[in-house]
């Protein structure tokens, strides 16, 4: 019994930082060729400027150990669009109230809330191919639960483990 309970907890801790990503790119562009990268700043990101920070460092890492080398002429360009949004918490508690008698029963029910509001975070990550005139090349779009109190350390973590999820899938497969 008390393993079943632990399972449980794991599974109800692990299930509540999802993040989920999708991808797309162009079938026909030559992802190997691609060595340079630089970030296309020009617009806000949407992240605060410790966050846009954290998240530019983690993928400077993943992107140098796949091989790439960041600098001021690019074969790729790296937008980043970032937005957060709230929800109302998806989980409640159920509360029925019946009666009966004879052949006529009756009942009322209703859902209680838990928890307070839920913050989210989409971050959209497109690559362009600045060899041939700036056309979207390969494209993740991640959605994610965001801590609203965390700390700087758990901050870090989180990008870290968000941006080696967005990476996981580039460069595309042949």
């Amino acid at each position: 019994m008390r393993v079943l309970f632990l399972i449980c907890i794991a599974i109800f801790i692990t299930s509540c930082g999802t993040t989920y990503v999708e991808y797309d790119y162009d079938e026909k562009a030559s992802f190997d060729s691609y060595k340079t990268y630089q970030y296309d700043l020009r617009e806000p990101t949407g992240f605060s400027e410790f966050d846009e920070r954290r998240f530019i460092k983690f993928t400077d890492s993943i992107l140098e150990s796949k091989g790439y080398t960041r600098t001021d002429y690019n074969s790729l360009s790296i937008l980043i669009q970032a937005s957060e949004y709230e929800t109302s918490s998806r989980n409640t508690i159920g509360v029925g109230l019946g009666g009966g008698g004879g052949n006529v029963g009756v009942g009322v029910s209703g859902g209680i809330p838990i928890g307070g509001r839920e913050q989210h975070q989409q971050i959209t990550l497109e690559f362009y191919d600045m060899d041939h005139g700036g056309t979207l090349v390969w494209q993740a779009i991640s959605e994610s639960d965001v801590k609203v109190k965390a700390t700087p350390n758990q901050r870090d973590a989180y990008f870290k483990k968000l941006v080696e999820k967005i990476f996981k899938k580039y460069p595309p497969k042949s």
